[in-house]
């Protein structure tokens, strides 16, 4: 099978000459960059977005120059968790020597981002789309587009190479780097070796745009896509921002009448989100539930009898950054509750006897899990 063809603008499906995205030139000075070894932030939107226009290709306002593409809407991706973790695991194992953080949540408008919108671009033939060469990530927050592949190694580099391209990296020739003009198949890396620059998929010789940069580290008409990203945004940081649990449910004065199955529903907040979270639950000391979760999760408890547990939970990010949270499920008898106020979270005054176990449920359906070792 033809593998995926990748142009200036972007990776292109298979597709005749008349269909395919045709090179663009620079949008900003061919100069070296004020702020070299500064880290970034690339945000993977897979939640879709309403396009504004006249306002530049600004993410933090949705903005963009090619929303016309879109008729100004691209919808969310819809492979669910699963996918996500394995898109965003391959997104940050290629962007892992350099300094670019990446998250699945839009970050606060004091952080500059890059985002690349991942999920229903309509009928398109390209895969993916950036609106110029960027050189030296002069412009700041831009806005890109990849089609919502199902595949991890597909999606990656598909959202890896619209966003370099507003990084100011160029295509190359080498198969075995993201930004070569054709995708086949294989695991590509931002190479650490001068690639000749080329123009199209038939692989045609161009001096490039972006030279400043590209000839620190390569003669004229090379470039070095590993080190040209080292000197952008240096080297890996180290996380050192805690996540922090909200707790969206049970809430403080939330009684429920047994046998109800009272669920757990947690959001967490964290400059690297989504991401697998070490999440322990302790009763009265013991360790009642230990697993790794994906991103917000779900649990559901089956209480084997009334009472009152009093419960703490700690997560852990893949960093080891940790947060707690204590908290209490309370389950009355019977007929105990008001009909009325059954399961809404009002009491009738009285505690319950304090229960000395519970048995915990799965995590709760569309979840993404995975077991830690024995």
């Amino acid at each position: 099978m033809p593998g995926l063809s990748v142009f200036a603008l972007g990776i292109v499906l298979s597709a005749p000459p008349e269909q395919m995205t045709a090179p663009i030139p620079r949008s900003t000075p061919d100069i070296l960059p004020e702020d070299a070894g500064k880290p970034t932030t690339l945000f993977v939107n897979f939640e879709g977005a309403v396009l504004r226009g006249n306002c530049g290709n600004d993410a933090r306002r949705d903005c963009s120059t090619l929303g016309y593409l879109f008729d100004d809407y691209v919808g969310p991706f819809n492979g669910g968790p699963n996918f996500e973790a394995a898109i965003l695991d391959a997104v940050r194992a290629d962007l892992s020597p350099f300094g670019v953080a990446v998250t699945a949540r839009r970050p606060g408008d004091e952080v500059d981002y890059t985002m690349v919108l991942y999920g229903d671009l309509g009928d398109q033939s390209f895969a993916g789309v950036a609106p110029y060469i960027d050189c030296a990530d002069q412009k700041k927050n831009d806005t890109s587009f990849s089609r919502g592949f199902a595949s991890p190694n597909t999606g990656s580099t598909v959202i890896l190479q619209e966003a370099a391209h507003t990084w100011g990296l160029e295509h190359v020739n080498s198969r075995e780097d993201i930004l070569n003009p054709i995708a086949e198949g294989f695991a590509p890396t931002f190479l650490d070796d001068c690639a000749k620059i080329v123009a199209n998929t038939n692989f045609d010789e161009t001096p490039g745009v972006c030279n400043r940069i590209h000839e620190l580290f390569c003669d004229a008409g090379f470039q070095n896509s590993h080190q040209e990203l080292l000197y952008l945004f240096g080297p890996p940081q180290p996380d050192l921002v805690a996540p922090r649990i909200e707790l969206l449910s049970p809430r403080p004065d939330d009684v429920l009448e047994f046998p109800a199955v009272p669920e757990i529903r947690v959001r967490v907040e964290d400059d690297r989100h989504p991401q697998f979270y070490e999440v322990e639950i302790e009763l009265e000391g013991q360790s009642i539930f230990a697993d790794d979760l994906w991103g917000d999760f779900e649990l559901a408890f089956v209480v084997p009898e009334p009472g009152v547990y009093p419960l703490r939970m700690r997560i852990a990010d893949e960093a080891g950054n940790t947060d707690s949270v204590d908290f209490e499920l309370q389950v009355v008898e019977p007929g105990a509750l008001e009909p009325e106020l059954s399961g809404t979270g009002c009491t009738t005054g009285g505690r319950p006897a304090r229960s000395a176990w519970l048995w915990l449920l799965l995590p709760l359906m569309g979840l993404a899990r995975r077991r830690r070792p024995a």
